[in-house]
């Protein structure tokens, strides 16, 4: 059953208690009881972030998360670097490692499709 139709049947039933006098007082208070309960998560969630020592924290992560992007950036140059420089000095190696690079991509892709 998807969320839509369990929002549906809930909803229906619901609308039914609503039509119950009796019940009207009791699914406005749990209504309440609901929404104060939600007031409380959201005042908990700011709290949290409001923290200074949370705060910190996320600086920090964020530093390092960009101290590891611009060391991935500068290992990814130096190699760069490298692999021109190597394809430069032996161009009919660097000509054989690209060719099996193809053919092993093209193998891995035509086993992809014939799977689906």
């Amino acid at each position: 059953m998807g969320i839509r139709s369990k929002a549906t049947a809930a909803w229906n039933e619901l609308k039914q208690k609503l039509q119950d006098k009796q019940n009207r007082q009791r699914v406005m208070e749990e209504i309440q009881k609901r929404l104060k309960q939600g007031r409380e998560a959201i005042d908990r969630v700011e709290k949290e972030l409001r923290d200074p020592e949370n705060q910190a924290r996320l600086e920090n992560k964020l530093r390092d998360a960009r101290l590891k992007v611009s060391r991935a950036k500068a290992e990814f140059n130096r190699k760069k670097t490298q692999a021109v420089s190597y394809a430069r000095e032996n161009p009919e190696k660097a000509l054989v490692v690209a060719a099996a690079a193809g053919a092993l991509a093209g193998a891995v892709w035509a086993a992809l499709r014939r799977k689906k």
